[in-house]
């Protein structure tokens, strides 16, 4: 467990800071408070005065909690941040979760619960999936980067030395495995963090971008749609790229990709060899993969982009009898 730091919660909002005096009684670790602001753009000033616990903030009226949650993380906050609303529409408690906010609870809460909620929250890490995401992206682009140095140096040493066969080959196979490995965890972290600004985006445009900047071989590209999509550009052309990867690597002929759009979202389709019922429940899994050259995280990614904008992923055959790919944005 980690050390929760402050001493204070700052209750924000017209119609939050009624809470703050109850609060301060509930509150059970010592010489802990909670101290009412009732304009939300004076929260981030207090934030640098280091002692506050967390942030509880009026959902209500005029004050948009969802927007003060996303200015605060981007700020650099990482304490836990409760919205409160009298009688929340469950979209709006849907739409706040999602992003990334550490609860949301009703105003009719009883203040000895939320009290109990926000220490556990204090002192649990990380405080919401936003800031895990932001501190697994540090993590293992720090231990990626680390790790690519030595691997260079034993890649020059590979180069120099006349090892022969058999020896040679399967070397450096296991070097360029261990480079790619790395690689991919350091793309995790970058993409699991929530989609908070998304662009109208053409499906035909992002998904030809991509194709021909990767310059795919006994390939081609068969876009039917026109629709378009709310996302963040780089996290679909990554979504676009391991798939398109995935139908190219496990096609050993010329292989047809086709991208296409449905009622409820958009599709990826392919005239391959198709992927077995039994492995359809693990293709999205960490680590699963079925060629030698890949390490099994391409659609992992892409599960990965996917849950990030709110989006899922589903597997089953195309009608050429490959894979398709369907991703459900609504």
């Amino acid at each position: 467990m980690t050390p929760a730091r402050g001493t204070v919660y700052l209750v924000a909002g017209t119609e939050a800071t009624d809470l703050a005096g109850d609060l301060s009684e509930a509150l059970t670790a010592d010489g802990v408070t909670a101290a009412a602001v009732r304009e939300t753009s004076a929260v981030q000033d207090r934030l640098g005065d280091g002692d506050v616990r967390g942030v509880v903030v009026s959902d209500d009226g005029d004050n948009d909690g969802i927007a003060v949650f996303e200015q605060l993380r981007a700020a650099g906050a990482e304490i836990p941040i409760v919205l409160v609303a009298a009688d929340p529409e469950p979209d709006r408690v849907t739409e706040a979760l999602r992003v990334g906010v550490t609860d949301y609870v009703t105003a009719a809460t009883p203040t000895p619960l939320l009290a109990a909620k926000l220490e556990a929250y204090a002192t649990r890490w990380p405080t919401d999936w936003r800031v895990g995401a932001a501190h697994w992206d540090g993590v293992s682009s720090g231990v990626s980067h680390d790790a690519k140095n030595p691997l260079n140096v034993v890649m020059g040493r590979l180069e120099l030395l006349d090892i022969g066969e058999p020896h040679g080959e399967p070397l450096l196979r296991s070097v360029n495995r261990v480079e790619s490995l790395l690689t991919d965890l350091s793309r995790i972290g970058s993409i699991a963090c929530p989609v908070s600004e998304a662009d109208s985006l053409s499906l035909a445009a992002v998904a030809t971008e991509v194709w021909a900047a990767e310059s795919y071989e006994d390939a081609t590209l068969d876009v039917a749609t026109e629709a378009s999509v709310d996302a963040e550009r780089d996290r679909l052309k990554l979504l676009f790229r391991e798939l398109f990867d995935n139908a190219v690597t496990h096609s050993e002929g010329p292989v047809t990709v086709t991208v296409g759009d449905t009622d409820s979202g958009f599709y990826v389709a392919d005239d391959g060899p198709g992927i077995p019922d039994g492995d359809r429940d693990r293709v999205f899994d960490q680590g699963f993969g079925t060629t030698r050259d890949g390490e099994g995280y391409g659609l992992f990614l892409v599960d990965t982009a996917a849950r990030a904008h709110g989006w899922t992923v589903s597997v089953g055959d195309s009608d050429a009898g490959g894979t398709r790919i369907d991703v459900i944005t609504s």
